[in-house]
Order: C-alpha cells, then sequence, then structure tokens
C-alpha cells in the first residue's frame, strides 16, 4: 500500500536532508531547461542561452532555478508570479492552466521575452508554479533595436494571458504572435518548447513530491529560503555599517548619462539607492524597476554569497529604490527594448560603490554592456531571417587572478556558434578573435574584448539593429588597476548609427569589436612572470 503524503513543517528538514531534497529540486528545473533547449527552434534559446527555468511556490517565491538562467529573469520572474496572482487568484487556476506574458512593466523589461507559468497540481492541490522566460527571435515593430521612442513601436505586447485553458490552446493569441513576427516558424516553436519545459517541471514534481512523501512544496521551499536568507544576511552583516557612494557615466543618446548609486548597510541588510541617476529618455534604452531589481540583487550575490544556489530568500535582505521617471525605472510608455544598455552598468556601480569595503570580493569594471546586433532580411530563397550575434567584452580583473577573455557578465547570455548562424542567415564571419591590448593593466590584468566582422550575402538589403555602448568610456581598473580599451563599431570601415537600424546593402562588411576589462591593482606590482606569459601568449598588442 502506499503511504499517503504528510504535510511536513520547513523546521523538520535537517541540514543533510534539506541540502539533498534542495539538489533534487535544481535537477528538476535543469531537466526542463533541457527540453526547452532541445525543443526549441531558434538559436537565441539553443545556442544563446538566453532562457531561464524556474520553479516557484504558490505565493510565487522562487524556490530553484535552472543551472544556465539568465541571472535577470531569475530576479524578475517571482515578481512577474506575483503580478499574474493578483489577476488571476491562487483558486482561480485549474489543470492545465498556461499563463503568458511578455509585458516590459511585468515581465523582464521588455517585449522580446515571453514569461510563461505552468501551475502544478499534486493530488487535487495545486502546491507550485512551473516557469520560463525565453528571448523569441522577434515579436514584431521595430525588431529588437534600441530606436522607438515609446513601447508602442516595440512590438506585439501581450498582457498577461491565458495562453492554455485548461489543456485548450489560445488559438487566437497563436495566430496573432505569429501574424505579428518575421519569424512566425521560429516564435511559435519556442513558445512550444516552453510549454513543453512546464510539463516537464510539473511532471517531475509531482514525481518528487510522491517520492518523498510530501503533501506540498511550500515547507520545504521554506526551509531552503530560510537557509538562503541566513547566508546572505551574515555576509552583509560583515560589511561595515555605513553609506558607499559611486557615479558612473554612460554613452547615453547624444549626451552621456549618469548612473549614481548609493549603497547603505545597517546591521544585515543592505540597501542600494539610484537617485540622482539621469531622466529617462526617449529611446529604448530605459531599464524598468523589475530589471534594475534583478541586476543589482544578482552582482551583491556574486560578490556576498557566490555559493548559495539562488533562491527567494538571498534577496530579501536587499531593497532597491529607483526613483521612477529615471533611466532605472522609466514611466509607461517609455521605450525599454535596450534596457541592458543601461542595466548592465549597474553592476560596476555597485562593486565601485563596495571597493573600498570590500577589495577581495569584488571586481573591475567588465567590457560590458557588451555589443549586441540583430540582423534581419531575406534571404536568396525570399525567406525571412532574424538572427541575433551576441558578443562579449573581457571580464575586469578579479583580486586573486586576471580577468578572463570575452566573458558575458552580468549576463550569461553566450554567442552562438558561427556555422549555426551561417547556416541560418546569408551571412559569412570573416573573423571572430581576441583584441591584444584590450585588456586594463594591472597587478592582475583584465580580459580581453573581441572582434567579429561578417559580411551579408544576401542579394537584397538587409537590417542591423546595433546595441551598443562603451564607445566612450572603457570599462574602469580597480584600486590602480587601468581601464580597458573602448567598444568600436564601423559599416565597411565606417561609420554606423550605434544604437539603432542601419540598412545594409548586399556586400556589405560589418565590425564588432567589444571592449577590455579593467586591471585590479597596481601594474606596476604585476608578477614579472605573469607580464611574460602575456607577451608570449600575444595578450598586450
Amino acid at each position: 500500500m502506499t503511504q499517503a503524503p504528510v504535510a511536513r513543517p520547513a523546521s523538520s528538514f535537517d541540514p543533510i536532508v534539506l541540502e539533498i531534497l534542495w539538489n533534487r529540486l535544481v535537477a528538476i528545473v535543469d531537466e526542463a531547461a533541457a527540453a526547452l533547449v532541445r525543443t526549441a527552434f531558434s538559436a537565441i534559446v539553443r545556442e544563446s542561452n538566453d532562457f531561464a527555468c524556474v520553479l516557484l511556490d504558490p505565493q510565487g517565491r522562487l524556490v530553484a532555478q535552472s543551472s544556465i538562467s539568465v541571472p535577470s529573469f531569475i530576479g524578475t520572474m517571482p515578481r512577474t508570479v506575483k503580478a499574474f496572482l493578483k489577476i488571476f487568484p491562487l483558486e482561480s487556476w485549474r489543470p492545465g492552466d498556461v499563463v503568458v506574458t511578455n509585458d516590459p512593466w511585468i515581465g523582464t523589461g521588455h517585449l522580446p521575452d515571453y514569461s510563461m507559468v505552468t501551475p502544478v497540481f499534486h493530488r487535487g492541490r495545486l502546491v507550485g508554479f512551473a516557469g520560463s522566460i525565453a528571448h523569441s527571435p522577434d515579436v514584431g515593430g521595430t525588431g529588437w533595436s534600441p530606436d522607438a521612442s515609446e513601447v508602442f513601436e516595440e512590438g506585439f505586447r501581450i498582457p498577461p494571458t491565458k495562453l492554455v485553458e485548461e489543456g485548450r490552446s489560445n488559438e487566437l493569441l497563436l495566430h496573432l504572435i505569429r501574424a505579428n513576427s518575421r519569424v512566425p516558424e521560429q516564435a511559435i516553436g519556442d513558445l512550444h518548447a516552453q510549454l513543453a519545459a512546464g510539463q516537464v517541471c510539473a511532471h517531475k514534481l509531482v514525481e518528487f513530491l510522491d517520492e518523498q512523501q510530501l503533501a506540498e512544496l511550500a515547507p520545504l521551499g521554506e526551509a531552503i529560503q530560510a537557509r538562503a536568507e541566513q547566508a546572505m544576511r551574515r555576509a552583509i552583516a560583515a560589511i561595515p555599517d555605513g553609506e558607499y557612494h559611486h557615479v558612473l557615466m554612460t554613452d547615453g543618446l547624444t549626451e552621456p548619462l549618469r548612473i549614481a548609486c548609493a549603497v547603505r548597510v545597517a546591521g544585515d541588510q543592505l540597501t542600494v539607492d539610484y537617485s540622482g541617476t539621469s531622466p529617462q529618455v526617449d529611446k529604448g534604452i530605459n531599464s524598468v524597476y523589475n530589471y534594475t531589481y534583478a541586476y543589482t540583487a544578482y552582482p551583491l550575490k556574486c560578490a556576498l554569497d557566490p555559493t548559495t544556489p539562488n533562491n527567494e530568500g538571498s534577496f530579501r535582505p536587499i531593497e532597491v529604490i529607483a526613483p521612477e521617471g529615471t533611466i532605472v525605472n522609466p514611466r509607461y510608455p517609455a521605450a525599454v527594448n535596450a534596457r541592458g544598455l543601461t542595466a548592465h552598468y549597474l553592476s560596476a556601480a555597485l562593486y565601485g560603490a563596495l571597493a573600498p569595503v570590500l577589495p577581495r570580493q569584488v571586481t573591475a569594471e567588465a567590457g560590458a554592456p557588451a555589443i549586441r546586433a540583430v540582423l534581419s532580411g531575406a534571404d536568396r530563397e525570399g525567406q525571412r531571417f532574424s538572427v541575433i550575434v551576441f558578443t562579449s567584452g573581457g571580464l575586469g580583473a578579479r583580486p586573486d587572478r586576471d580577468g578572463t577573455h570575452a566573458t558575458a557578465f552580468p549576463t550569461n547570455a553566450g554567442g552562438a556558434s558561427i556555422e549555426v548562424l551561417e547556416n541560418q542567415a546569408p551571412l559569412v564571419f570573416l573573423e571572430r578573435r581576441l583584441v591584444p591590448g584590450s585588456g586594463g593593466a594591472g597587478t592582475r590584468r583584465g580580459g580581453l574584448g573581441q572582434q567579429i566582422t561578417i559580411r551579408l550575402l544576401a542579394d537584397c538589403p538587409a537590417t542591423a539593429a546595433l546595441h551598443t555602448e562603451r564607445l566612450h568610456f572603457a570599462p574602469a581598473g580597480i584600486l590602480g588597476g587601468e581601464p580597458g580599451t573602448t567598444a568600436h563599431v564601423a559599416l565597411n570601415g565606417g561609420p554606423i548609427q550605434a544604437k539603432g537600424r542601419t540598412r545594409l546593402q548586399p556586400g556589405d562588411v560589418l565590425t564588432l569589436r567589444t571592449s577590455g576589462g579593467g586591471g585590479y591593482g597596481p601594474a606596476a606590482q604585476r608578477d614579472p612572470a605573469l607580464a611574460a606569459q602575456d607577451q608570449r601568449d600575444g595578450l598586450l598588442g
């Protein structure tokens, strides 16, 4: 006879059992992520890993995430699910329901990301939610480009809506999504991959609860979140109480923009305040609060408590203040498509503020925001294409080692393989190489940036939408380290619109060069053996 599951309080899980069960939950969302990657149509998901799979409790609190999830998505998804629950109360969910949105202010901060949630029922009771986010290859409008002036121009926006209701697909919504995409088969294929990931996660969670004879997920989730919260509070309490400031400038649009950051530490609580940051602008580089919060909490997690698996508890001691109407919390209907061009600076602002009190836990500035290029048009057979070239700059140097070359941070979305991109679009990659001398000198050297050169092989014009920063402000060194190099973009060797769309003619050549990371500590103190090795390896230019 199968033993009936029991309700266990959070306090009943001893540390060893908790660690085992915690790892099992991570394995469940990893399996869901594998299903998403294997069934996705676009290279954005399959190759660049621009997605996340998460498991949440019935209150929308994050319990576990897949190992390769994009960091921003794990910060936004709990806020998204809590917003869903205001529209669809807990008692209204039914088995077979799936809710989706790409609303920037509810989801991840821009339209290309679809946030999707599947309720998990166990023995007739809703015990949690399986969530996923994936960057769609195209949502219409301007495409993924920074040059719109309002969100209405940026693509097809879906408020929280049931994509599936009690097992019945919302064919009208799917039809509308298909009609508003330049590459509808890829867009719809990726949505079905997210549906598959939700089903896998739900099925595996039910199996897990039956196997462990647990009636629900919430008490285990509470135990996991409590442990993570304790670890983060201990890390914050080790920082001297006080207020720490840093200001950095971004390329902006026609003139530089300012990101002001104040970090206030009081006991085991930490507050980040972006008061004094530039007002929102009329182009798509504004970062909505959800995204700003995510890329504030994640760099702090990396610096303060890097080993505890991410869940809601880690972020409870962190408060983020972002004044409304600024580039880090714009008012609707601001353009937000390229919000990473602002939010990917936030780790540099945070680490700059904390460097005086945490010199061994922060890094020099990375070559971020790195360049993104969205190339779209039609091939020689008339088939539409839309591909995204993700690049990465050099990582900033660390206290005990050099920065790594061409490595994504604070995001972890990677570049797709050249062969895959060339197969999906009429492009040929003429080069993809590291840039010698691009890493900032220091006791520890910054990582090198990279250069990518692409030729358009189509018989008709195409469009390149560029997301570019660091053209004017190189990644700074830290504690005496020197800056890395600036970024550079060119069309046929000449200037190109750095933030927005440019028409490409057949045979045109596009060059993208990312910045190198900043150095750590004075260059005069670098080990001569390391300097000699750099010279032999051709890293110094």
